[in-house]
């Protein structure tokens, strides 16, 4: 969690572009819709999408690269 937001109380949803590579490790990653907060919410969804791991989308019986957009919620507990 970003500590900017965490000290604020703040919370957001980072949508994220992720490229998954055969292997489904991750090749690339970039911002699709920013959370708008300007509180470190983008930096921390991208690092924490470099660090995924997933299964390789399959085309024709062989693992392909392939393009997937996931949400990075950032939510205090209360």
């Amino acid at each position: 969690y970003p500590p900017l937001a965490q000290r604020s109380g703040m919370e957001g949803t980072v949508w994220v572009k992720i490229l998954v590579d055969r292997d489904g490790s991750v090749r690339d990653a970039v911002i699709a819709k920013a959370s708008g907060a300007n509180a470190g919410f983008e930096e921390a969804a991208l690092e924490a999408a470099r660090k995924c791991k997933f299964s390789p989308a399959i085309q024709n019986g062989l693992p392909v690269p392939i393009w997937v957009t996931f949400p990075f919620e950032f939510k205090l507990k209360r």
